[in-house]
């Protein structure tokens, strides 16, 4: 299934690597290629059908509303105690709604054609109001759902930071001083007495056996980089290893690679390379099969290519590990070399941010579940085959293998003290197709899962409700419903048919409430909170199909495309000069709801002079053609 090399690189050809590869670009496995012939990359159809049917409604209502308005058949929106644009300022809104009417068209004394226009006006008013005023109260509970979690999360990260007396690590045994030398057991012995060693240094009787895993797939920019970052990593060389899982199928990722492995192997690190004849189960794939290989090893610590961990990472991690027995893994936080790039890196650092300084930072210093980020951390080689070993039933193997784990008791920790620098993805195509599985994957877990949590005997109640309402079904499912159907759908439907009644405080309070509780954790976020709004709704779209295919187990549920990495943060020419110019990709349903929100906002300037209102839309239709467009790199 795999081949590994441990000894020196000599003669790594096409022909004796046993992995057929072809020129750069166009280089797969015949199974590979069999696979892309058999199997091409096909639209979720229920998404798809969802879509069109979004698009079908708004027409439907469109036309219906402006036959009411064109023949002065618009009605009065009584007794409306939510917020509509038209209606709720009482007399004037109802002047209004009369001289949005055209009264200049001539009278229809057609019977049947009054009878064609009055039985338009019952369809709309019987069936698709009363459908709508049931989204908005469904978007408007799930809205605040959203909200409470928010607020839950951001009052727990607020009381351990500054008002509880313990820090959030007490309830750990701490590493109490005790440090790990990064020279052998033998010169350590020899030396005892020399000037090197720190006096009254304490150190560890045993020192534990740690693997660095390097899973990366045609990483060119960047696969050199992280080689060499691991292999300066400071560990006593005789319980070190670092193992490079290469999946890659482009030849000159492989060369790279190899070459990098070849030239740490000739200065004495225990390298390997292992390469797959095949992709199955990818990441997790990956890391399962290489499983065997590490039995004499305690301690994992895993790291994506486009990751740059310093050379005392594994003395600032491993020792938690050593000191809690119970602890499955340590995850770092993450920082971000390359944030303020462009717009499109900046609104994902604030994102990341709050993920890290507040969800994950909340989470472990409640004692409730948080997930291992696939990367930046150290896994405990025990925890790992206790919890069933990597599995790939989802693409998200990282939080699949933590909820495993944690339903067996398992702890985990989460050091915000300890960062690791990484390289945000600077092109709108690798941030699609990673928001496309991160969003899919929780959905795939969550169907799969929730049965396995309600019949878990190693956690309370409380903690089963959190994990199953709140962490899967706030954060991975609500959020993504009321970004689309309520910001999305009913906030521009709003100056079509101005009767639509939606809660004021979902309208505004929740929003802003999102919004200050997430940028708050990045330095100058403010700045970028409005573009953070409006590139949010932009990718409802993607996260909705997203989820949709994980929830349903679509066609594309089970797609794995790697982010691709520039490399920025070593090099901000590299990128430039290797990386081949492609042709953009336009993206149609960003496109659609680009129209549909500059329709929505154009209409409700000129019928209902809705000035302020519209300008939100319109810009809002801006990011999504940039969206569609593909030019998102400002």
């Amino acid at each position: 299934m795999f081949r590994s090399q441990s000894t020196p690189l000599t003669g790594t050809s096409a022909s004796s690597s046993g992995v057929l590869l072809s020129p750069r670009y166009d280089c797969k496995s015949p199974r590979s290629l069999y696979h892309a012939r058999t199997q091409k990359k096909k639209k979720s159809p229920l998404s798809t059908t969802c879509f069109i049917l979004c698009v079908f409604v708004f027409c439907l209502v469109v036309v219906l509303h402006r036959m009411e308005v064109i023949f002065g058949r618009h009605p009065r929106a009584r007794g409306m105690s939510a917020f509509s644009l038209l209606a709720s300022g009482g007399e004037r809104g109802d002047e209004e709604i009369e001289k949005a009417s055209v009264s200049s068209f001539p009278s229809i004394s057609s019977e049947s054609f009054y009878w064609a226009l009055v039985t338009a006006d019952d369809i709309r008013v019987a069936f698709f109001n009363p459908v709508l005023k049931v989204i908005v109260g469904f978007t408007a509970f799930l809205s605040a759902l959203v909200a409470a979690d928010r607020a839950f999360h951001l009052y727990v990260a607020f009381y351990w930071k500054y008002l509880s007396r313990k820090d959030y690590l007490d309830r750990f045994k701490r590493p109490s001083g005790k440090r790990v030398p990064s020279y052998s057991m033998e010169e350590m012995q020899q030396s005892s007495h020399s000037s090197f060693l720190p006096p009254g240094a304490e150190y560890y009787s045993t020192i534990p056996n740690v693997v660095v895993q390097l899973p990366m797939f045609n990483e060119t920019a960047c696969c050199e980089d992280i080689i060499n970052a691991a292999c300066r990593m400071k560990w006593p060389r005789e319980h070190f290893m670092v193992q490079v899982l290469d999946d890659s199928t482009e030849l000159e990722a492989r060369e790279i690679a190899q070459s990098a492995v070849h030239r740490w192997m000739s200065r004495g690190v225990n390298i390997q390379y292992v390469c797959r004849e095949n992709r199955k189960g990818y990441k997790a794939g990956s890391m399962l099969d290489a499983m065997d290989l590490i039995e004499n090893y305690d301690y994992v610590a895993v790291f994506d290519a486009d990751f740059d961990p310093d050379s005392d990472f594994l003395f600032n991690t491993v020792p938690w590990l050593m000191e809690n027995e119970d602890v499955g893994f340590v995850q770092t936080r993450w920082t971000f070399t390359n944030a303020k790039e462009t717009v499109l890196t900046r609104v994902q650092e604030i994102s990341l941010s709050y993920h890290m300084l507040c969800e994950q930072y909340a989470r472990c210093s409640a004692g409730l579940f948080f997930n291992f980020n696939g990367t930046a951390g150290v896994w405990r080689r025990k925890c790992i085959v206790d919890a069933g070993g990597w599995n790939f039933r989802t693409t998200v193997e990282d939080m699949d293998l933590s909820l495993r784990a944690y339903l067996r008791g398992w702890k985990f920790i989460f050091l915000n003290d300890i960062t690791c620098d990484n390289e945000i993805p600077a092109e709108y195509d690798a941030y699609r197709k990673q928001q496309h599985r991160w969003s899919c994957g929780p959905m795939q877990l969550w169907r799969k899962a929730t049965k396995t949590i309600l019949e878990s005997n190693g956690v309370s109640l409380a903690k089963k409700v959190y994990l199953i309402v709140f962490f899967f079904g706030a954060r991975m499912f609500a959020a993504h419903i009321v970004s689309f159907f309520l910001y999305c759908l009913l906030v521009p439907l709003c100056a079509i048919s101005p009767e639509i009644p939606i809660p004021f405080w979902a309208l505004v309070y929740t929003p802003v409430l999102v919004t200050m509780s997430t940028v708050v954790f990045t330095k100058e976020g403010w700045k970028t909170s409005v573009a953070f709004v409006l590139f949010e709704n932009a990718m409802c779209v993607v996260k909705l199909s997203a989820m949709i295919s994980g929830l349903f187990e679509l066609s594309d549920a089970h797609e794995w495309v790697v982010t691709k990495k520039l490399g920025n943060m070593f090099s901000s020419s590299s990128s430039t000069s290797t990386t081949p110019k492609a042709r953009r990709k336009i993206y149609f349903k960003e496109l659609s709801m680009g129209s549909f929100f500059l329709f929505c906002g154009v209409y409700g300037i000129l019928q209902h002079q809705l000035v302020h209102y519209s300008l939100f839309l319109i810009a809002q239709s801006l990011v999504f053609f940039a969206f569609g467009f593909n030019r998102v790199t400002f």
